[in-house]
């Protein structure tokens, strides 16, 4: 079980540092006080920094040690793998036994990269991942996904409509969208619509790209796997109606989920959460995975 005093540590990390982050430069592996570290790995062909995936081993690993892999969060448009706070790390892989990975996806800027790139980038990690395996240490065949708001919304999409290859076996989903047509998040809030048609390159919500990038249409019981839902009920950026609507499709097709909710938080909850935010993703595992 995660001591005390690692989630006393926990609720002092705010989602904001899920959200935003900034970039380490570390080279080849190196050794924590108790954990490995493999960092700027390229899981594709060149030196793309967009491409760049860090790996985390606990000293004790093996071909069984699960992999949970983050997805960081940004509007689509910032953030980097650095965004995995090292306190979740320190428990989840130092603590737990978990292995962990955190890479980077190509970022939408100005009229380049935008979807469908990220998509095609998590399938060459997953790919990355898969091969090393073996060679480093860890199942290369299963994986956690947990993400946060734009990070979230990938992590869904990928689970549920293109993990070919059934490898997710479960998805933590922090205040992520999820139907990229819906009005909420589209005409109803001018932020949100503007990130999405940037994100999209279509600001029409009835186009068929935004359907595609919706993770709520791929989702049924063939593509569904045990999938944690955490929302604000006051996110002014992402309408919790998105995750209501999730929770609801996920139990209409008897997939075991759980949506939880905090009263007046917005979309970066804040740090008095984030004790029971933590607390929450780790018995989700320990339950699913």
């Amino acid at each position: 079980m995660m001591t005390l005093k690692a989630l006393l540590i926990f609720c002092l990390v705010s989602v904001a540092g899920l959200v935003y982050g900034n970039e380490t430069k570390t080279g080849m592996p190196f050794s924590d006080s108790t954990y490995l570290e493999f960092r700027n790995l390229n899981y594709s062909s060149g030196n793309d920094p967009a491409n760049l995936i860090d790996i985390f081993l606990p000293f004790q690993h093996s071909a069984s040690t699960r992999m949970i892999v983050f997805v960081h969060g940004g509007f689509w448009s910032k953030g980097s793998k650095s965004q995995l706070p090292k306190v979740l790390i320190d428990v989840l892989v130092g603590q737990k036994g978990y292995a962990m990975a955190s890479f980077n996806y190509h970022l939408v800027k100005d009229d380049a990269n935008k979807f469908p790139i990220q998509i095609e980038d998590m399938k060459k990690a997953f790919a990355f991942l898969s091969q090393k395996g073996d060679s480093l240490g860890y199942d290369g065949n299963h994986f956690a996904l947990l993400g946060a708001s734009a990070g979230a919304h990938l992590a869904l999409l990928y689970t549920y409509g293109h993990d070919t290859r059934k490898q997710i076996s479960t998805v933590m989903d922090l205040f992520g969208p999820t139907d990229l047509t819906d009005s909420l998040v589209r005409q109803n809030n001018v932020v949100a619509n503007v990130t999405i048609n940037r994100f999209l390159g279509d600001s029409d919500p009835k186009a068929r790209i935004a359907r595609d990038a919706s993770p709520i249409f791929f989702l049924n019981k063939n593509t569904g796997v045990p999938t944690l839902i955490i929302h604000g009920e006051n996110d002014e950026l992402v309408h919790i109606d998105q995750s209501i609507r999730l929770h609801k499709k996920l139990n209409d097709e008897g997939i075991k989920t759980q949506l939880i909710t905090y009263p007046n938080e917005k979309h970066e909850i804040s740090k008095s959460r984030m004790f029971d935010v933590f607390l929450k993703i780790s018995k989700w595992l320990e339950e699913v995975y």
